[in-house]
């Protein structure tokens, strides 16, 4: 691959960098907090990129006369009209990844991963938590509303209305699972977080957000370590710019 090549090919890159780090499709793949990092790899890897650039439209200090070739080319590697030499089609495939992202734009994972992968346990915390605010209902994170139905029987829950927004992971007769991904640093290690909900509404089809407000019930009785939620109200909306917990 040639030295011009290599620029644009690193051009691209940055380009990607700069357009993930500058919108919200970041968020499909890491946290917030890696938005810095990302724009400085991105400004790095766009100014290795124009150095190369330059570098190959400098005119060659070198005549190739100083350095002759065998009076018998062969085949093995073949130039073109311009004497560069034959890029290997193989190396073009490290574009392709850089494509996805400027044109197609990959979606966050949904309901696909969450029921392929172990959801996440909130266990008693070690510190009791303070009461809810005032509002009512009062919206919380799914992965605090588990952290507190696990903390002392869900005691600071009781009696409280809370809305919780996540996406229908799986659907039963009485209700649905709603799940919302925990992520650490970045998709990869994406786990669900799960509350069991009962509802006399409509069920919302598999994958579609929806907000739910309703009262903690307690734990459910076929999987002890997920929250119960008797819904009051389930309503349908767009999916969040952050969609991980």
């Amino acid at each position: 691959m040639s030295t011009r090549t290599q620029g644009f090919v690193l051009l691209l890159f940055a380009t990607a960098l700069l357009r993930l780090g500058t919108s919200d499709v970041l968020l499909r793949f890491v946290k917030a907090s890696a938005r810095p990092w990302v724009l400085l790899a991105g400004a790095a890897v766009l100014l290795l990129a124009l150095w190369s650039l330059v570098v190959s439209a400098r005119p060659d200090e070198h005549p190739t006369d100083e350095h002759p070739t065998d009076e018998h080319p062969t085949d093995e590697h073949p130039t073109d009209e311009h004497g560069h030499g034959a890029v290997s089609r193989a190396a073009w495939l490290v574009v392709l990844p850089v494509v996805a992202v400027l044109v197609i734009g990959p979606p966050a994972l949904g309901q696909f991963t969450a029921n392929r992968r172990a959801p996440v346990t909130a266990t008693s915390a070690d510190t009791a938590f303070g009461p809810l605010p005032r509002a009512d209902p009062v919206r919380l994170r799914m992965f605090d509303f588990a952290l507190r139905a696990a903390s002392d029987g869900g005691r600071t829950l009781a009696g409280r209305r809370v809305a919780l927004t996540g996406f229908v992971a799986r659907r039963a007769t009485d209700g649905f699972v709603l799940a919302r991904l925990v992520i650490t640093c970045c998709a990869a290690d994406a786990s669900p977080v799960t509350v069991r909900v009962r509802t006399a509404d409509p069920i919302p089809a598999r994958g579609s957000w929806v907000r739910v407000t309703g009262r903690y019930a307690g734990q459910d009785a076929a999987a002890t370590d997920v929250p119960l939620l008797m819904a009051t109200a389930v309503g349908s909306v767009a999916a969040p710019a952050e969609p991980y917990d």
